[in-house]
């Protein structure tokens, strides 16, 4: 009997670490800034683990203590089962300190002629980029033609209508990050984490702004880091390069130079047309039904 009740012990582990994910959802709201990402990317895996491990641990000492299957058993059991799943459920959106203080700069967008927001937006279902706390307001743009971003087969980099496009600096700024020499991935291949961006331009665009353009074409940078470049100043071209499985261009602000650690700031496109109604600041927006955009400077 001094067993059971010392296995059964287990059995307070699923209400104590649903109460650990209750004050850790309520840090991370509080919107902490930069110790807000470092809760974010440890906090809700360590007590993922930690309800695994204490699931093994209540079932090894229940058959090593022969218990017989009880209502408190199978609640606890369930407990666990829940805290192991709610990740999924309350970790869907990252709670940038800045969420409510966009750029004030004044950013056109990178492409010009029209461009379909493939992801773009403030929720989930707009936009998947929200769980990082770095791409929390990031944008993958598309060129689509009928609503197809490529012609043929789609196998090949120029089937794709964004391939090569020439990539122009949304603000002016100085070069902070100039990294060339990754190869395109080859369509519809993965590539490890630490290269997701590919190569990219980071843009210092005030303090405490800098602007990531990503999957760049190798070979395609133009600029160097400390040079200064103006708003609409060819910086490279569209590839597919780095953690990207088809042409696109990834464009998102956040609080450092470090694609690593940092946290999204909402980037706000100026002067831009959506369905022929001129957008004097906004967010173009994706998902189910992206927005197709253009840049109301763009060449006719």
């Amino acid at each position: 009997m001094t067993h059971s009740r010392g296995a059964d012990r287990w059995l307070y582990g699923g209400p104590v670490l649903a109460l650990l994910h209750l004050l850790l959802l309520v840090a991370l709201h509080a919107r902490p800034g930069p110790s807000g990402v470092l809760l974010w990317h440890v906090g809700p895996a360590a007590l993922t683990v930690a309800a695994i491990l204490l699931m093994v641990y209540g079932v090894l000492h229940s058959i090593r203590g022969r218990a017989t299957w009880t209502a408190g058993r199978a609640a606890g059991y369930g407990c666990l089962v829940a805290v192991t799943a709610l990740p999924v459920v309350a970790y869907t959106t990252y709670p940038s300190s800045r969420d409510s203080r966009p750029s004030e700069v004044r950013f056109r967008l990178p492409l010009d002629g029209p461009l379909t927001v493939h992801w773009g937006g403030p929720t989930p279902d707009l936009n998947y980029h929200v769980f990082s706390p770095a791409e929390r307001w990031a944008y993958d743009l598309l060129v689509t033609r009928e609503g197809r971003s490529f012609e043929g087969g789609g196998t090949a980099f120029p089937d794709y209508h964004a391939y090569g496009r020439p990539v122009l600096a949304p603000a002016s700024g100085t070069v902070r990050v100039a990294s060339d020499g990754a190869p395109d991935t080859p369509i519809g291949a993965r590539v490890g984490w630490r290269n997701s961006c590919g190569n990219h331009v980071v843009i210092d665009v005030a303090a405490g702004e800098f602007l990531f353009l990503c999957h760049l074409q190798p070979g395609s940078i133009v600029v160097r880091a400390g040079q200064p470049v103006i708003s609409g100043q060819q910086v490279g071209r569209v590839g597919n390069s780095g953690l990207s499985t088809e042409p696109h261009l990834h464009v998102h602000l956040q609080t450092t130079p470090d694609a690593d650690f940092g946290e999204g700031i909402p980037l706000l496109f100026h002067d831009y047309r959506h369905e022929g109604r001129l957008i004097e600041r906004g967010v173009p927006t994706g998902g189910r039904f992206p927005q197709i955009v253009e840049h109301a400077g763009s060449p006719r």
